[in-house]
């Protein structure tokens, strides 16, 4: 099986056109994961910020259901979008007719790892993920990314979390992976 080695700082380089810096010329922007006021979108989400050791994360996932909040660093976003269609078959032609029903749902694939402070496992950070996943209250992501795809509210239904094995020893580090999709209905009328 063959490889490629690639330097990510020169990959970091190419598509932020600055380099990648750790440490303290980010004092002066503030502590405790202040967002940089040039970098949010009109409704306030973070486009980047400074994380308390001074990395610069660009796209931070936020997920809160109004009394917990868990800010995910280290984390990807997918979206996936599908329509409901009717096909209907025609006598003696090729193909189907088809008939745009309704529009679906967007669907986010977060994947992410959890990274436990002081070298320890991330179990708080774990627990209020699974709490997030289990619990019947509304959940509401704010990424600058997904807000693209989401009107009004950004509130989202989780369909499933999974925590894969990992091996080595890692403990203070925890992948993970979560799908869940736009929840907009939140009132139906009954007659």
């Amino acid at each position: 099986m063959s490889h490629i080695t690639t330097d990510l700082l020169k990959v970091y380089n190419t598509y932020f056109q600055k380099p990648y810096r750790i440490g303290t010329e980010w004092q002066d922007l503030g502590s405790d994961n202040r967002l940089m006021e040039d970098d949010a979108t009109a409704q306030g989400i973070a486009v980047r910020k400074i994380t308390d050791t001074g990395i610069e994360v660009y796209l931070p996932v936020e997920l809160t259901d109004g009394s917990n909040k868990l800010i995910l660093d280290c984390a990807t976003v997918r979206v996936t979008f599908k329509n409901t269609i009717i096909r209907t078959a025609v006598s003696e032609r090729k193909g189907t007719v088809k008939e745009q029903f309704n529009s679906g749902d967007y669907v986010f694939t977060i994947k992410g790892v959890l990274i436990g402070k002081n070298r320890k496992l991330p179990d708080t950070d774990i627990w209020l993920l699974k709490e997030f996943a289990t619990n019947q209250t509304p959940i509401y992501l704010n990424n600058a990314y997904t807000e693209i795809f989401m009107t009004g509210e950004n509130r989202i239904a989780i369909e499933s979390l999974e925590f894969p094995e990992q091996e080595g020893k890692h403990i203070r580090m925890r992948p993970f992976v979560m799908v869940c999709e736009t929840d907009f209905i939140d009132t139906l009328e009954l007659k």
